[in-house]
């Protein structure tokens, strides 16, 4: 059995590369398993029999996981399971493949990416950081990808977002103070920003077609609602017409 020491990403690759091909597939899972996950082989005998069976709401990496495990352990899938689950696992991965690397707000594209796996990585889902990225401001969404990308361990990344939303939202604010821009200007910003934010970010920190679970989204709504709240509500009591 491999050293328990291991990295998660070590172990599964061990098992993958000694049980399955083609090697291409290993290479296009390897980041879809969160760093923080238990390995694989951690699991009983009965838990990784409930991953196989229920594959359709796991990754890939996990499911194919299970099943070289359970060869290890002697208890091995037949060849005709073994073939349906390896070609189900592709297909999965050709649906997440087929994400555009950008999609609307109005787009359920971003579905193809969704699993149900607690093993994988889990954030805010493409639609909801445009979705708040357009009502809250570029500096909000900017600070829920960078969660995101902050669970990838990329601090690099992380930097770039938030810097991003910081320096769009002061440029904004300084042009729109001396423009005066209406509605009309407000609303195009904001669906510019929710394209810019995830096409410029999102592709290249997380990837179009990587899986995850989708995190839910109840704190930022109600951080974002208190904050807007309290916007207009010192609006008011200054007496400044609202415009």
């Amino acid at each position: 059995m491999p050293n328990h020491k291991l990295t998660n990403h070590q172990l599964t690759n061990h098992y993958l590369n000694t049980y399955f091909r083609p090697n291409i597939i290993i290479t296009m899972l390897e980041s879809f398993r969160s760093p923080d996950a238990p390995p694989i082989n951690f699991k009983t005998d009965e838990e990784l029999r409930f991953i196989i069976d229920n594959r359709e709401k796991y990754l890939p990496e996990s499911v194919l996981g299970a099943a070289a495990v359970l060869k290890e352990r002697g208890k091995e899938l037949s060849e005709e399971e073994d073939r349906v689950v390896r070609e189900d696992m592709q297909a999965r991965l050709e649906i997440a493949n087929s994400s555009p690397v950008y999609t609307s707000i109005f787009s359920d594209s971003y579905k193809n990416c969704l699993v149900e796996d607690p093993d994988a990585y889990q954030f805010y889902s493409r639609r909801i950081i445009k979705v708040f990225t357009f009502f809250f401001g570029v500096f909000f969404g900017s600070i829920m990808l960078a969660i995101n990308i902050g669970k990838t361990k990329n601090q690099a990344g992380v930097f770039s977002v938030l810097l991003f939303g910081l320096f769009l939202t002061i440029i904004e604010s300084v042009i729109g103070y001396y423009s005066g821009g209406g509605t009309g200007v407000t609303i195009i910003v904001a669906f510019i920003n929710s394209y810019l934010i995830d096409y410029l970010f999102w592709n290249k920190y997380i990837g179009n077609s990587t899986l995850y679970t989708a995190r839910k989204y109840w704190v930022p709504l109600i951080v974002g609602i208190l904050i807007y709240s309290g916007i207009v509500a010192l609006i008011f009591a200054s007496g400044v017409p609202l415009h």
